[in-house]
């Protein structure tokens, strides 16, 4: 994640989270700092998910729990089989042709 996108993911996190006037800078240089490493697609569902079950800001261990398993999650995703299917003309026409090769009657 870009230094941008993380002061970005921290000034959403301070409006769904924080009440006071302004967050302590301590906390902020500590988050972003954390921030950084992580995928900014997958820090945006894993907020999604915490501002469902945390009425408060989590700590860094709360977040890295949902993250961890946001990213299980979209690994462990089965991705639909793009196929091109046969027209209906020509699936006929081949199963014919088994039922010729098989000896059936029909």
């Amino acid at each position: 994640m870009s230094e941008d996108e993380a002061d970005e993911v921290l000034l959403l996190m301070s409006q769904l989270w924080w009440h006071s006037k302004s967050v302590p800078e301590g906390i902020l240089k500590i988050w972003h700092t954390s921030l950084l490493s992580l995928q900014h697609d997958v820090v945006t569902k894993c907020l999604n998910e915490l501002v469902k079950d945390h009425p408060y800001w989590p700590a860094i261990s709360e977040f890295k729990e949902v993250y961890d398993a946001v990213i299980r999650r979209d690994r462990m995703e089965i991705k639909a089989i793009e196929r091109e299917y046969l027209p209906r003309e020509e699936n006929v026409r081949r199963l014919r042709e088994l039922r010729e090769t098989l000896g059936f009657k029909g």
